[in-house]
């Protein structure tokens, strides 16, 4: 980044005339302060025994830097663990879309906002059913996790949901009670991709951005059309070391530092033709196992990874949303198992 940003900013700039978005330009000279005490820095004095420290200050990047992204990942995972999500079994939902509709989502946040919408309504549906105890304004919690790029750092817009497997109520002047949904499983979970695909399909066709015939046409393609819709993996309510991971795998930062690296005996790194080795967590389907990149095609790759500044990144959704009816803290179960709601 130090030696190539600049030739990287140029040639973006000469390519379409208006060059790399003004937060990503940003966020990379920002990372090229990150951690370096000339740039500022907070200084610690023990009462005790009077040794001192310098701590540098952090860029707060949401995209390049790889320490900041890395640490938020590891708070966000504490913070919702101990704080926000009870101790209720808890479900991973992951929805890709068809390569055909991805170029639709880039750069509209809104769309992406409606899409969610239909896979919550869908699995609130899902949970009602496997829930029928509970009563017809019970409401589900979820937490979202928007994801831009793949494991290559290819452009692969896909969401990540934390579900609470069941449904919350309030009962007389009782506490929220918490309905465990039964009989959902990994087959349950994909027996919904139909009903995805036809729902996102009718939205596209609805906001103008595809032809009727073409969203009939994708209908007829083999299986679900590209679209995949996964909920095999599961939290038992007690497992709280598994649910810290399971958020922080859908919190991860999309670029892993310790995966690239200079082979041997190349040239050195300021020169343009240089080559950086990214390795892949699995095979790509030609066999390769690793990228093979140049400085600037990392470049352009990295700057894919920022969200629009605006957008959160772990939206609430259900009981926890910001404006829930059931929100208030002093209604939602404790954070420790007490009571038959958790039974």
């Amino acid at each position: 980044v130090q030696h190539h940003l600049e030739t990287f900013l140029a040639e973006a700039e000469q390519y379409d005339g208006h060059g790399v978005p003004r937060w990503v330009e940003h966020d990379f000279r920002r990372y090229l302060t990150c951690g370096i005490l000339a740039h500022g820095f907070a200084r610690l004095r023990c009462d005790d025994c009077a040794q001192e420290r310098l701590l540098a200050f952090s860029c707060k990047g949401r995209g390049v830097c790889p320490s900041c992204t890395t640490r938020r990942m590891a708070e966000v995972a504490v913070h919702l663990a101990d704080r926000v999500i009870p101790y209720v079994p808890v479900r991973q939902w992951v929805l890709s879309l068809p390569k055909r509709l991805r170029p639709f989502l880039a750069h509209d946040p809104v769309l992406v906002g409606r899409i969610l919408g239909v896979l919550l309504r869908i699995l609130r549906g899902a949970l009602r059913d496997a829930a029928p105890d509970a009563p017809p304004d019970a409401a589900l919690g979820a937490i979202s996790f928007l994801h831009r790029v793949g494991s290559s750092l290819n452009p692969h817009l896909h969401l990540h949901l934390v579900v609470l497997d069941g449904l919350f109520a309030r009962e007389t002047e009782a506490p929220l009670a918490f309905h465990r949904a039964r009989g959902l499983d990994a087959d349950a979970a994909r027996a919904l991709t139909p009903l995805v695909q036809h729902r996102v399909l009718r939205l596209f066709v609805r906001r103008r951005l595809l032809d009727p015939h073409e969203a009939a046409d994708m209908r007829t393609w083999r299986g679900t059309g590209g679209f995949s819709l996964d909920g095999s993996v599961r939290v038992e309510a007690h497992d709280r070391a598994g649910l810290e991971r399971l958020i922080r795998y859908c919190a991860r930062p999309p670029f892993a530092l310790h995966r690239l690296r200079a082979p041997a005996g190349q040239p050195a790194l300021r020169r343009p033709d240089a080559r950086l080795l990214y390795r892949l967590t699995r095979p790509l389907a030609d066999g390769r196992t690793s990228l093979s990149l140049t400085p600037l095609e990392l470049l352009q790759r990295l700057a894919r990874l920022h969200p629009p500044p605006p957008a959160h990144r772990h939206p609430y959704h259900g009981v926890r949303a910001p404006n829930a009816r059931l929100r208030p803290l002093r209604e939602f179960p404790p954070l420790r198992p007490s009571g038959a709601c958790f039974s």
